[in-house]
């Protein structure tokens, strides 16, 4: 009897495993909100913004069309040193390639002092998706509120969207953002990503201009 048990709860374990999907692409309403006048006209922007995320494997790519200010794209590769960013915005086509060792000082303590709480005992439904609560909590104490899925587990999880400490695809966020309110709320799954190897190229694409992270703090300002 006991060897039935032990051998029904390895089948059950190994189909809960092998039920997850790991690939796929999730698009995002993105609701920006504000009590603050001055940020109205900004707001008003910000409407009809999306997130696109797509995962395949061991690479991530994120696409963030935000309002008429600018699009950004984000790829990512396990393994590789380095993050292909694309901005498409007021300063015309800039892509950089950045590597941990660009990271400033401040940039890597606000990363080691960022605090991920999964939380027990609440839960959401979206799309269909039974989503478990987690807590992000950055070194100056601005929580973002998470709802994902484990039923999406990508097997390379890193970056803004997805991440490692959490088991799952976040399939809503909640932050404060500065004077404004931002929701990203997914509307859209698909098992499939299309043109995975264009998808996913690091190269840099035609009519975009390299700037090295230097360059960039130079244009800010030297931040």
């Amino acid at each position: 009897m006991m060897k039935y048990l032990l051998s029904l709860i390895s089948l059950v374990t190994v189909l809960s495993v092998t039920g997850q999907i790991t690939k796929g692409q999730v698009s995002y309403d993105v609701i920006v909100t504000s009590d603050d006048p001055q940020s109205a006209a900004y707001v008003d922007q910000m409407k009809e913004s999306v997130l696109e995320l797509f995962f395949v494997d061991d690479k991530i790519r994120s696409e963030l069309y935000l309002g008429d200010f600018m699009t950004t794209t984000v790829i990512n590769h396990k393994g590789q040193d380095s993050t292909l960013t694309l901005v498409d915005g007021m300063m015309g086509k800039i892509a950089t390639k950045m590597t941990l060792d660009d990271l400033s000082d401040e940039q890597r303590l606000a990363l080691s002092k960022r605090k991920i709480d999964l939380v027990d005992g609440e839960t959401k439904e979206v799309m269909g998706f039974v989503c478990k609560k987690a807590i992000i909590t950055t070194e100056d104490e601005v929580e973002t509120v998470v709802w994902y899925t484990d039923e999406i587990v990508p097997s390379f999880r890193y970056g803004q969207y997805l991440f490692e400490e959490i088991p799952g695809v976040p399939l809503n966020f909640s932050v404060n953002w500065g004077t404004m309110d931002l929701e990203m709320i997914a509307f859209e799954f698909k098992k499939k990503v299309k043109k995975p190897e264009q998808k996913f190229s690091m190269d840099i694409p035609k009519g975009y201009t390299h700037r090295t992270m230097e360059d960039m703090r130079k244009m800010r300002g030297g931040r």
